[in-house]
């Protein structure tokens, strides 16, 4: 599949890249599409962390009820914590890009708090 690039745009990343070599970094013109394709191949730390709340707030009821199964809750954890941002953007309903994005950033948020609650719990009950 061809992309349109904006030759203008793709004229003035030439340039920056030319001028700021030392920095160590080199801009790119990047298709939006693989920026999607990329962030929904990226493990989920909520699925991870938060399985069930995960599952709910990311609009997977079926993987939600299999977490809840003891003998098949780690097989949907792991299976979340892969496959988990690809299946809930494919089959959530969401109504824009922006909308699953901001999503996934608040159930990871909220996964590393509830991780940090419950070590805090473990370290002031152990104390």
């Amino acid at each position: 599949m061809n992309q349109i690039v904006c030759h203008q745009c793709k004229d003035k990343i030439d340039v920056w890249n030319k001028e700021c070599q030392r920095c160590g970094f080199h801009l790119v013109l990047e298709p939006e599409q693989k920026l999607k394709a990329r962030y929904l191949r990226t493990p989920s730390l909520g699925a991870l962390f938060f399985t069930q709340g995960w599952a709910l707030g990311a609009r997977l009821y079926f993987w939600f009820i299999l977490s809840l199964i003891p003998a098949v809750g780690i097989a949907a954890l792991i299976l979340c914590v892969i496959f988990g941002r690809r299946w809930s953007w494919k089959f959530g309903s969401w109504s824009s890009w922006k909308e699953f994005q901001s999503r996934m950033r608040i159930l990871d948020v909220v996964a590393i708090f509830w991780i940090c609650f419950l070590m805090g719990l473990y370290l002031y009950f152990r104390f």
